[in-house]
């Protein structure tokens, strides 16, 4: 596993909270959300299996974006248990805040936290899950003694990242666009979106820092877009962080070839209306 230097981490931690707290990533979100759950339900399901979640349990999820699972979660603890949902920034959890308040949901709370850096006492959660945020995390090794320092003796840890990075997801957006587009060389030591979909490395990470009844599963789960193909390049343009400054790099009639040859990838994933394809995913489990 990469060891940055502390420079490194600060760098990579500034540029994570830039990418996910800006503006127009966050009104993005907010704008897909309902789409974007759907897509992703599979994967949600995946980690709440995975928990086995008990009423009355405290869990604490991180990355949670605008409320997925944390939301899910907090229906399934009861009103005896209780969530504790965080994020980088505070942006894109006051959706999930509004929405908790939809669904009269009391036992959740949200707050701005780094997995790094918890502002929790030791043994304070019976479960922590992330979903889709393990591999963004700056300094994983200090985020994952974090979570086992905050979780009770025999408490449990579920993370749910990115697969491999040749899937349909990927080889019809990224994979296109990269086609138009050179990124800068990325550095070794930098988090990356499919860096666990090398087999064993998260196992290898849970192992390292001390985590006991280490599992890592490599799942394929369905998914399904609610909306037009030209709706879901529409959304990924805007809610893909990491990718936008790429898009952003072209001219518009490239933008335009760029999205001529998305649609026409999608397509062949098109099947009663909708886009359906697997995700190639990660879940890794362990306990303290």
């Amino acid at each position: 596993m990469p060891n940055p230097s502390l420079e490194k981490i600060e760098q990579f931690r500034r540029q994570l909270k830039s990418d996910w707290t800006r503006d127009d990533t966050v009104s993005a979100w907010r704008k897909w959300h309902k789409q974007i759950a759907e897509f992703t339900r599979g994967a949600t399901d995946a980690v709440l299996a995975e928990a086995n979640l008990q009423q009355g349990q405290h869990v604490l999820d991180l990355a949670s974006g605008v409320g997925d699972p944390a939301l899910r979660i907090a229906s399934l603890v009861g009103p005896g248990g209780r969530v504790v949902a965080t994020d980088v920034g505070m942006g894109m959890m006051s959706l999930a805040a509004e929405l908790a308040a939809q669904q009269n949901l009391g036992n959740i709370e949200f707050k701005e936290a780094a997995a790094d850096s918890l502002p929790f006492p030791d043994g304070a959660f019976d479960v922590v899950t992330c979903r889709f945020g393990a591999m963004f995390f700056p300094d994983l090794h200090k985020a994952l003694a974090e979570c086992r320092r905050v979780l009770k003796p025999g408490g449990k840890v579920i993370f749910l990242v990115w697969g491999t990075r040749d899937q349909p997801f990927t080889t019809t957006t990224v994979g296109v666009l990269l086609n138009f587009v050179k990124p800068p060389e990325p550095d070794p030591d930098a988090p990356s979106m499919f860096m666990f979909g090398v087999r064993g490395r998260f196992e290898s990470a849970l192992k390292d820092a001390g985590y006991s009844s280490v599992k890592e599963d490599h799942l394929s789960v369905a998914a399904r877009w609610p909306g037009s193909v030209e709706e879901f390049w529409t959304q990924f343009t805007e809610v893909a962080a990491p990718f936008k400054p790429l898009l952003a790099q072209l001219p518009p009639a490239k933008r335009e070839d760029v999205r001529f040859d998305v649609i026409a990838g999608l397509q062949k994933y098109v099947k009663d209306g909708h886009i359906t394809f697997p995700l190639e995913v990660v879940l890794a489990s362990a306990s303290r």
